[in-house]
């Protein structure tokens, strides 16, 4: 009876983090045929008492999912890779172009307008949250 209730809590609890993260405003860039890389723009809110750190995602329709941002080095802007993102509890993160976003790297297909892609956001304590986003071209 004890090892029932101690799964049962397990299976309560775990989605909590997760579930804990708002995700809004979100989408990918739509890419050329064989580009493979494309980047996830979104805003993040972490609605819980406690820090959240993404370490970036995973999706089995690509290889890799980092999150990166622009930074200005010697006058010139670079992509850097952030290993791990905090946002602290009531804090917002914007995923925007010439910022912060999620890198897609690797793709297996082209992201198409109009449609959706989804994906799992990993988090630093070993959960996921998933996602799915609608693809949006990058040119109007």
């Amino acid at each position: 009876m004890k090892s029932i209730f101690c799964l049962l809590l397990t299976l309560v609890c775990q989605p909590l983090i997760a579930a804990e993260l708002t995700i809004s405003e979100g989408y990918l860039r739509a890419t050329p045929p064989r580009q493979m890389m494309s980047s996830a723009y979104m805003q993040l809110t972490n609605d819980s008492a406690k820090d959240i750190i993404i370490i970036g995602g995973t999706s089995v329709m690509l290889k890799a999912i980092e999150i990166h941002n622009h930074a200005m080095v010697d006058g010139m802007m670079h992509m850097e890779h952030i290993t791990a993102l905090t946002i602290a509890p009531g804090e917002s993160k914007n995923f925007a172009p010439g910022g912060l976003n999620f890198m897609l790297i690797g793709l297996k297909q082209a992201l198409v307008a109009g449609e959706q892609f989804s994906f799992e956001i990993s988090f630093k304590s070993g959960e996921s949250q998933p996602i799915t986003l609608p693809i949006k071209s990058i040119v109007n």
